[in-house]
This record gives C-alpha cells, sequence and structure tokens, in this order.
C-alpha cells in the first residue's frame, strides 16, 4: 500500500510537464507509515523539494506531514505549501502557505498533484 502511494508520486512526476528531473533524495517504507523526500528540477531551471510523510488508518493511506517548497532559479523561495503546526493565526491551521514577500496566508490541505498543478499555471511548457 506504501509502496503504491509513492510509485504514484513517481508516475505523476514523470507525466508533469514542469518536472525537467527528479532525484529522490530519502525514501523510507514501512508497513503502518513510509517517508519520501524528492529534488525535482524544473523546467524554467526552478526547483520543486517536497518531503511527504504517510500513514495508514483503518486501511487508508493519510497524508500527515508535508512541505512543498518551490523556488526560482536564482535560488529564492517563491512559494512553501506545509501543514507544520506553528502558524496557530492561519484560519487554515496548521495547512498554511509561506510566499515571497515574507507573508504567511491560509491554505487548503496540499498534495503533490495540486502543486504541481500550481508550478504548471506559471511556467511556460512545451506541449
Amino acid at each position: 500500500m506504501i509502496g503504491g502511494y509513492f510509485n504514484n508520486i513517481i508516475q505523476t512526476l514523470f507525466v508533469s510537464k514542469a518536472v525537467a528531473s527528479f532525484r529522490i533524495a530519502r525514501y523510507e517504507e514501512g508497513d503502518e507509515d513510509g517517508f519520501i523526500r524528492i529534488k525535482c528540477s524544473l523546467t524554467d531551471r526552478g526547483i520543486l523539494e517536497f518531503a511527504e510523510y504517510i500513514v495508514i488508518r483503518k486501511n487508508r493511506i493519510h497524508l500527515e506531514n508535508y512541505s512543498y517548497h518551490w523556488q526560482g532559479a536564482d535560488g529564492n523561495l517563491l512559494k512553501r505549501w506545509d501543514n507544520v503546526a506553528h502558524h496557530k493565526e492561519v484560519t487554515t491551521f496548521p495547512h498554511h502557505l509561506h510566499l515571497s514577500d515574507g507573508r504567511v496566508i491560509e491554505s487548503p490541505t496540499m498534495n503533490l498533484k495540486k502543486v504541481l498543478f500550481e508550478i504548471e499555471k506559471v511556467i511556460p511548457v512545451n506541449q
């Protein structure tokens, strides 16, 4: 179950028009939980680095913790979505979005497909 989830992540990266290449930096697969960290080079020379920690509850996969860090080719932060419980002032706590200007704002629960959708709206991709 965990391996299937992580294979789906890898397939999602392979088909994304915004991802030029990626490297799995860490991969841990247990019976009841798993962790993956991947660094992606984007087609505009930017970077998406993300980590997900998942657990199985009631025979279903739950995305317990995540961080999706998107930066431009110049190394500056564009956006970072995460659910670290440190911005209690945000109405979507613990889910929030760090912006390039330093603000932290509300964010729906994110996953890799949603993040890639946001990136693909900005990065010009060759069809």
